[in-house]
């Protein structure tokens, strides 16, 4: 199927002809159309939900060697830092770039006495538009912990300008969280790592490694490491556990299997059950001889 020369796949169709249904019903509702108007929708098969995967830690590897290619020698270790902070948090890229040490109105990490660290999200970085505290991933922290006491002020994300690649002078302000975005998917074609392959029939190009396919890989390692389901739903602010486990943490289905066969075999017995079972077996072979 094609539009304006270029091919779109059945979903996408089938996605704009319920958008033209519904706005020539509202036509009818308002009395602009004589009659409702019923289109035969196309049959499509269930797509997969996920647009990426979760990336294998010698991938992301791979994408840290490669940042110098891309941002030059320069800016590579504040950028590095980031792909770091983006690895171990499970934050989006627009969050992680508004994490602060101490900004009002930002996401920020906080310890207290006799607590365990949290993160402290504001109202105004949510999508359901309510503040929030969720435990902070010891993972993060210990990105965190690299700063010094002393330097823990300001944004604790700042990749440096590309300019630096070039030698030139460099104004002090702080790139957009869509800029970096471009620049994290430039690493990942550099480092070649696919996430997506292209699809001739649907005209859609080859996906590599982005932001949120690190995200999503943090919440992989979260399901592996065997976090609760509903902990690592919280940790990346789902409202439910079927969208964290569509988008993010679809998880292994070997390691399903292994878990289950894990939990469900019966405890070894122990040496006093072992015991007892050959004291039962001796009481009976003696009473059947009796009975003989």
């Amino acid at each position: 199927m094609y539009s304006l020369g270029k091919p779109r796949s059945p979903h996408t169709v089938r996605g704009y002809i319920t958008c033209i249904l519904s706005i020539i019903n509202w036509a009818y509702l308002q009395g602009w159309l004589p009659a409702p108007v019923r289109i035969r929708k196309i049959k499509v098969g269930k797509m997969k939900v996920m647009k990426g995967r979760p990336i294998t830690e010698v991938e992301f590897k791979r994408m840290l060697q490669k940042v110098p290619d891309v941002v030059g020698e320069k800016a590579s270790q504040s950028w590095k830092y980031l792909l770091w902070g983006l690895w171990q948090s499970a934050l989006r890229l627009n969050e992680l770039m508004h994490v602060s040490w101490d900004i009002p109105g930002t996401i920020r990490p906080i310890w207290k006495k006799d607590s365990l660290p949290v993160l402290e999200i504001p109202s105004t970085m949510q999508k359901n538009d309510t503040e929030e505290e969720i435990p902070l991933l010891s993972w993060f922290e210990k990105v965190l912990l690299e700063t010094p006491a002393e330097q823990r002020t300001g944004w604790v994300f700042n990749p440096d300008s590309l300019l630096l690649k070039l030698g030139r002078n460099v104004q002090p302000r702080r790139p957009k969280s869509d800029w970096v975005g471009k620049i994290i998917g430039k690493i990942g074609e550099k480092a070649g790592i696919i996430v997506e392959h292209a699809d001739e029939r649907t005209g859609r190009p080859i996906k590599y490694a982005t932001a949120h396919d690190l995200r999503r890989s943090c919440g992989e390692r979260m399901r592996n490491a065997g976090v609760p389901p509903l902990l690592i739903c919280r940790i990346l602010r789902h409202a439910s556990w079927e969208t964290t486990r569509k988008h993010y943490a679809p998880g292994d289905v070997q390691q399903d299997a292994a878990m289950l066969k894990k939990l469900l075999s019966p405890a070894p017995e122990t040496a006093s059950q072992r015991q007892a079972s050959k004291s039962e077996g001796g009481t009976d072979h003696t009473t059947h001889n009796q009975d003989r």
